[in-house]
């Protein structure tokens, strides 16, 4: 048995007759969980548990099932997640009717013209496979504005969108992104790309301030009670701005986190900030990445450097799949980004910097490098975010500076298809190469990126193991990697990366009792019933919080 915390203790609640998949150091696996207060007491065998037991006991069998530590989703857009979950969601939607039967829904309980938000599509998710466009969505919605955002880089709007931020056909090109156009009459087919999406997003209505607080702390508690229901306890959000921010230490206040939250702040590249807020982030605040508690804590910054990989927008060394080379416009200035990263390093805080493109990757390593040599400093968490094609060059680098990976399987699930449209085949069997980054053992932490994927852990599990697009194409069997590796990127890789390992992200005495109950064992069910997974029950500091 497993116990070194509270000795002589007794148990308030033993979960038994189970298989528990502990995650610790040497991947225990055990039949049985003893929990005092919030705190895991012992793991073992049933009889191990009687001892900790007294007529206060609380017992649940658990009749065979499986239970792991809770789901650690290390790069989440919580209130983004709120917006689609409280709007239309289109994960998983095949038609262009459907696309219009999800929306006529929401328009159908909505006062006439007020927003319709929402996304979760990409056009390879399609029977038709093209972009929606403001036609389509006409069709259900005359009056309301509508506003979809496709999985990564582009949006699709209505007409009366349109009308409101005073897009025409005769509208001039923004001076950033592009305004799709129907080729034989101009007009706007309703898609907006990169930084023309702002056009229609910043007219939008948020209200007083008050009344934004309060409408993202509705779209925070809608996405996290969503998401107790499918074993998730502990999240990081990147790129948290302000409002955000303070929306999060309210509720932290208020005792009303219902799962563990680790904010990486909105500093560079990103759509709010500029390099001057970071200077001030790194001189006045006085405090740096890590600071916090068992429930809110901060991480690292968040930059972004190029674009995605379906939009062929991400910095890429070698050509596209149809030879042509994209003249990126960059997201932040790099000789800014690398100063700022250096700074920010003396200071305490790691960095977590978008990459998906070879040559920005190389970029950020280089920059993560010049920052530890510059001001050598043990427990920093630097990380790649996507890290879709490494080269040898930065594994090298990122093996031997302690330079971690935060990666979305998840992605082959959802927009995998579309990659055979820009990318080599080679490219392809190599895209997130998961094995390879465990083999030069850098460490990986596996996340959804909600909204850009869907927040169900279980399907970038599957992704993981199986590399198999929603269509079933398969992205090759060379990094594939085993169910155990699989699990600690969901759960303590994962806590590492939001500073919580030390007491969340794998079931071990003294770590707090953060666990999910599953309808499946998913060390030795098929690849495919990892899609059919339930969660059963989500325990989050000792206490069950969700039971289905």
């Amino acid at each position: 048995m497993n116990t070194e915390y509270a000795r002589g203790a007794k148990a308030d609640v033993i979960l038994q007759g189970g298989k528990i998949l502990t995650v610790d150091a040497h991947n225990s696996v055990c039949s049985a969980i003893a929990l005092c207060g919030n705190k895991v007491l012992a793991c073992g065998s049933n009889a191990d548990m009687e001892p900790l037991t007294d007529e206060q006991t609380k017992v649940i069998d658990l009749k065979g099932k499986t239970l792991i530590p809770g789901v650690f989703d290390s790069h989440n857009h919580v209130p983004a997640a709120g917006i689609l979950l409280d709007g239309v969601m289109l994960f998983g939607v095949d038609t262009m009717d459907g696309v219009k039967a999800k929306v006529k829904e929401k328009v159908d309980r909505t006062p006439k013209g007020e927003w319709i938000l929402g996304g979760g599509w990409i056009e390879s998710q399609f029977k038709e496979y093209r972009m929606p466009t403001r036609w389509d969505l006409d069709e259900v919605s005359p009056d309301h504005p509508v506003l979809l955002n496709r999985l990564f880089a582009r949006t699709v709007v209505n007409s009366k969108a349109l009308e409101l931020a005073g897009i025409s056909k005769d509208s001039p090109p923004p001076k950033r992104g592009t305004i799709d156009r129907d080729p034989k009459t101009g007009e706007p087919t309703g898609v907006l790309r990169d930084g023309a999406q702002s056009l229609v997003r910043d007219i939008i209505p948020m209200g007083t301030q008050e009344e934004h607080i309060a409408k993202i702390e509705y779209y925070i508690k809608t996405a996290m009670n969503e998401y107790l229901k499918y074993g998730i306890t502990g999240i990081l959000d990147p790129g948290v701005d302000i409002p955000t921010m303070r929306t999060y230490r309210k509720l932290h206040k208020e005792k009303a986190l219902p799962i563990r939250l680790n904010m990486m702040p909105d500093c560079y590249g990103l759509r709010s900030y500029e390099p001057d807020y970071t200077e001030g982030l790194l001189k006045y605040t006085g405090i740096d990445s890590g600071f916090g508690d068992e429930w809110l804590n901060l991480g690292a910054l968040k930059m972004a450097i190029d674009g995605g990989v379906g939009s062929k927008t991400a910095m890429m060394n070698e050509p596209w799949l149809d030879g042509s080379i994209t003249e990126i416009p960059l997201r932040l200035d790099l000789d800014i980004m690398k100063d700022l990263i250096i700074k920010g390093h003396r200071m305490g805080w790691s960095t977590g910097v978008h990459t998906c493109g070879d040559r920005a990757q190389d970029i950020a390593v280089d920059a993560f490098v010049a920052a530890q040599k510059a001001f050598p400093r043990a427990g920093m968490r630097h990380n790649i975010v996507h890290g879709y094609l490494p080269s040898q060059y930065s594994l090298d680098l990122m093996k031997e500076y302690d330079i971690g990976v935060s990666v979305q399987p998840g992605f082959m699930y959802v927009e995998g298809d579309i990659y055979f449209d820009v990318l080599t085949q080679k490219q392809i069997d190599y895209f997130k190469p998961l094995k390879t980054y465990l083999d030069h053992n850098i460490r990986v932490a596996a996340n959804s990126d909600m909204t850009s994927a869907h927040f169900n852990p279980f399907v970038g599990m599957y992704a993981a193991v199986a590399r198999k697009t929603s269509q079933g194409r398969s992205l090759g069997d060379a990094e594939k990697i085993s169910r155990e590796d699989m699990l600690r990127l969901f759960t303590i890789n994962s806590a590492h990366l939001g500073y919580m390992d030390s007491f969340t992200g794998s079931l071990e005495p003294g770590k707090c009792a953060d666990m999910a109950v599953l309808s499946h064992d998913i060390y030795t069910c098929s690849e495919e019933e990892l899609l059919n997974v339930e969660v059963l029950m989500t325990i989050v500091d000792g206490k069950i919080v969700f039971e289905r």
